[in-house]
């Protein structure tokens, strides 16, 4: 025998003090033999409320008698309202150390305003376009006229070509029954395909 099988069982925790899974074992274990459940009374935590911050007692100074130097940050503060933080932002903010364009600004020049070239310039860049890009795209109103002007000769080819006939060329292989071809050279020279 086993130490296990022959000492008694340890004394089991009260149903309070059970484990999170005892419990739910043993309700699971009472609904299936029918029992009614018994639910657990919780207690409600006390509410208490959060420890006032001294910081919210202190009276705000009126934004726009405030300068650089002067402490923003209670204007921060959740309790706040709206109005006096945009009043104290914008107090901040039009101070001139703020206001200083850096020289980065990459979007702050106005590209709509190019000025216009003079004449030498332009023919410049014609000469430049015409040696670097000889052979330049069609514009749109060559290529229409190239389409129209095929158009006009379309019907002009397919008359022609119901016009004349169509003739098939012969092959220059012999025939594979036996008799001879009809070839153009005499009987005494070989034929064509054997002529270098």
């Amino acid at each position: 025998m086993t130490d296990r099988d022959t000492k008694p069982p340890a004394p089991t925790a009260p149903v309070e003090d059970a484990g999170f899974l005892r419990r739910w074992s043993q309700r699971k274990q009472a609904v299936a033999r029918g029992e009614a459940l018994a639910e657990p009374v919780v207690a409600p935590a006390p509410v208490t409320p959060p420890p006032a911050d001294p910081r919210d007692e202190v009276p705000l100074p009126d934004p726009a008698s405030l300068t650089l130097a002067d402490d923003f940050s209670a204007f921060l503060r959740p309790k706040v309202p709206a109005a006096l933080k945009r009043q104290a932002m914008a107090q901040l903010f039009s101070h001139a150390h703020f206001n200083q364009v850096d020289g980065l600004d990459v979007y702050m020049d106005d590209y709509n305003l190019i000025p216009d070239m003079d004449d030498a310039d332009r023919s410049l860049l014609r000469h430049a376009r015409s040696v670097l890009d000889p052979a330049p795209a069609k514009t749109l109103a060559e290529m229409e006229e190239e389409v129209i002007a095929a158009a006009q000769t379309a019907p002009d080819d397919a008359a022609a070509s119901e016009a004349e006939p169509i003739v098939e060329a012969e092959p220059d292989t012999e025939p594979t029954d036996g008799t001879p071809s009809a070839d153009p050279a005499g009987p005494d020279e070989p034929p064509i395909s054997n002529r270098v």
